[in-house]
């Protein structure tokens, strides 16, 4: 099975660069150590609803169905019933794990009042905004053979009249983008800036107060030449400068950066230099290949979710879903998104987003016992389907 690398990171990239915390997410999701995604028959549910199976295990998030002949349904139908050769996708700690709650009958029963797929409830209007195509302006600092395939994914969340702005010294980037890029783009329009990202004369022109994200890309020329420590270090000179501006700053305004890296010894100078999110390359790519080694269908799965067609992760504010200050069970957390036509795989504590221990305050598939108390700025990380919430606004 061929994987294109470059355009799995280039997707990743695109996509982390606009949400905080995304990146983590995916990292977690494919790294062993952590909760990924499996398989499973499960006979018990058959003749049951991918609703009830939502509530079924307590220590396990249900995120889609595979059917009999291999298509992979992410978030399908509430009312989709599960047949005899389907499987259950789920998000689960290991696949021993994947075990149905001792009175899953129960929980079924409790949370199986119906759901309407075309209600429109205030969670739903505002998720609906939340996810909605923007006017943007963004900038990439640096670039390399993964940055027109950035360019194009940027495409697919943007709204016409964006803008996109590239820093580089690099002749052949402006050459390549006149090209062959600029023709095939409708709702970005390019602008070059001539410097290096870790001049910071360079970037103090720019007027960073005024892009929405900024995304910082290592030098081609550090993997083609066994230089990865310097491409590195690039990244993390301009992600230093850039804090360094933003603190001296009075403009009350902040913004995502995300990193794309070679090297993952480098994780803790990233930490240190406070990257809202980081990309370690190579070590994704082989968590993905050991993964696909493991299981083919988990390629299914990611083809959705890298993809602008189709559900794929959010973070999104708690306040849409829940009410803030106060004890709330997970299975009301997840009753409470499916309302709003999408379906709950975990939670981030903002007060943890620098504590690389806590995993930046990011929860994926918490058992569903668990109590939390949301705070303002708090987020529940969700699967939605873009197109559903919103259709279904604009009934």
């Amino acid at each position: 099975m061929f994987v294109h690398s470059d355009e799995i990171i280039a997707r990743i990239m695109a996509q982390s660069g606009r949400q905080s915390g995304l990146a983590v997410i995916l990292s977690s999701l494919l790294s062993f150590r952590d909760d990924e995604i499996y398989f499973k028959y499960e006979r018990a549910l058959i003749g049951r609803t991918f609703h009830d199976a939502l509530f079924a295990y307590e220590k396990c998030s249900v995120i889609g169905l595979m059917l009999s002949d291999g298509t992979v349904k992410m978030l399908p139908p509430l009312d989709t019933v599960i047949n005899m050769d389907d499987q259950i996708i789920v998000i689960a700690e290991d696949d021993d794990k994947i075990t149905l709650s001792l009175n899953y009958l129960a929980y079924i029963a409790k949370y199986s009042s119906p759901i309407s797929q075309s209600v429109i409830t205030l969670g739903t209007i505002q998720l609906a905004k939340t996810i909605a195509t923007k006017v943007e302006r963004n900038i990439i600092c640096g670039w390399n053979n993964k940055t027109p395939l950035m360019i194009k994914e940027l495409e697919n969340y943007v709204s016409h009249g964006s803008e996109l702005h590239i820093l580089t010294n690099s002749v052949e980037a402006q050459k390549f983008v006149s090209d062959h890029l600029v023709n095939e783009l409708e709702h970005q329009k390019l602008y070059f800036h001539s410097g290096h990202m870790t001049r910071r004369q360079d970037l103090e022109k720019l007027n960073l107060s005024t892009y929405n994200y900024v995304m910082l890309v290592p030098s081609e020329d550090g993997r083609e030449k066994n230089l990865i420590e310097e491409a590195d270090t690039e990244c993390i000179i301009c992600l230093l400068y850039i804090r360094d501006i933003i603190d001296k700053s009075n403009w009350g305004k902040t913004f995502n950066i995300v990193t794309d890296m070679y090297n993952v010894r480098n994780t803790e100078l990233t930490n240190m230099a406070s990257a809202d999110d980081y990309i370690i390359s190579p070590n994704l790519i082989s968590k993905y290949i050991t993964q696909l080694s493991e299981n083919k269908n988990i390629k299914k799965v990611y083809d959705v979710l890298l993809t602008a067609d189709g559900p794929e992760i959010l973070l999104c504010e708690a306040s849409i879903f829940v009410p803030l200050n106060t004890p709330v069970s997970y299975y009301e957390v997840l009753k409470s998104t499916l309302k709003c036509q999408c379906v709950a795989i975990g939670y981030r504590l903002m007060k943890y987003v620098h504590d690389q221990t806590k995993l930046y305050g990011i929860v994926i598939n918490p058992n569903k016992q668990e109590q939390i108390i949301f705070g303002d700025n708090d987020k529940i990380i969700v699967l939605v389907d873009e197109t559903l919430v919103s259709s279904n606004f604009e009934l």
